[in-house]
């Protein structure tokens, strides 16, 4: 997994160096595009791993409304067990409103217990409300807001898995370049509400436009503190499509 990413990185930079002709696009979440993402993820808790390869189709309407689904193909390693199949399908639905150098952005998201293994997903639907207010400082720079809650409606195995009842809520801050690459930092707090413990983590991602309408990236996060656990590290590398 080392020498995968050192060698993701490398074709970040080289191409980054190479290619200096488009924005890059579908970073700011104020961007409503049409696109296909494919996201390998390494996740990391004390001994134990899960790795994914999460396909997601988003589809922008009329530049304002927007609907996707994610669908991850999962393997889960640790506590003397491996397991591989499909994890939890998401399915979500959004609005946004620009004026000026403001864009807020609503949006309703369900998770589904597709999952073929108890340890590939959380065993029961969720409803998952979010809010978003995205600032521009100019056309290169923005920043932006996100409230998510994470809601269980109902419990498919309650004495495997707990109820639901979470909040995340970030502070985005991203730089956009007119040649093509970008770097975005995403601080975040993770709550708790079932048991009242936090976790503190920051994530860190680069990427580059290949062409018009692909863009590669890496995104790295690590715990910073707290008293609830859900990863000590996180790795994830991603292609997306685009349409314009």
């Amino acid at each position: 997994m080392k020498n995968s990413v050192l060698t993701f990185l490398s074709v970040i930079l080289m191409a980054s160096s190479a290619y200096a002709a488009n924005d890059a696009r579908g970073i700011n979440p104020a961007d409503n595009l049409t696109k296909l993402e494919l996201l390998p993820q390494l996740r990391a808790v004390g001994d134990s791993s899960i790795s994914s390869l999460t396909f997601k189709y988003d589809r922008a309407i009329r530049r304002v409304f927007g609907i996707n689904a994610e669908l991850p193909l999962v393997r889960y390693s640790g506590h003397n067990r491996a397991d591989n199949g499909i994890g939890d399908l998401t399915l979500r639905a959004r609005a946004q409103h620009t004026w000026g150098r403001h864009t807020l952005i609503g949006a309703t998201e369900f998770i589904l217990p597709t999952a073929t293994e108890d340890v590939l997903g959380i065993q029961q639907y969720t409803f998952d409300p979010i809010l978003g207010y995205v600032y521009s400082f100019g056309h290169n720079i923005f920043g932006a807001l996100v409230a998510k809650q994470f809601i269980s409606l109902h419990n498919t195995d309650p004495d495997f898995a707990p109820d639901v009842n979470q909040g995340q809520y970030r502070v985005l801050l991203g730089y956009a370049s007119n040649a093509g690459w970008w770097v975005l930092a995403d601080p975040q707090v993770w709550v708790n509400y079932e048991t009242g413990r936090q976790e503190f983590l920051a994530e860190l991602e680069l990427g580059t436009m290949l062409n018009k309408t692909t863009g590669v990236w890496i995104r790295a996060g690590h715990r910073l503190g707290g008293n609830w656990t859900r990863a000590d590290w996180t790795v994830l590398m991603g292609i997306r499509f685009m349409t314009f």
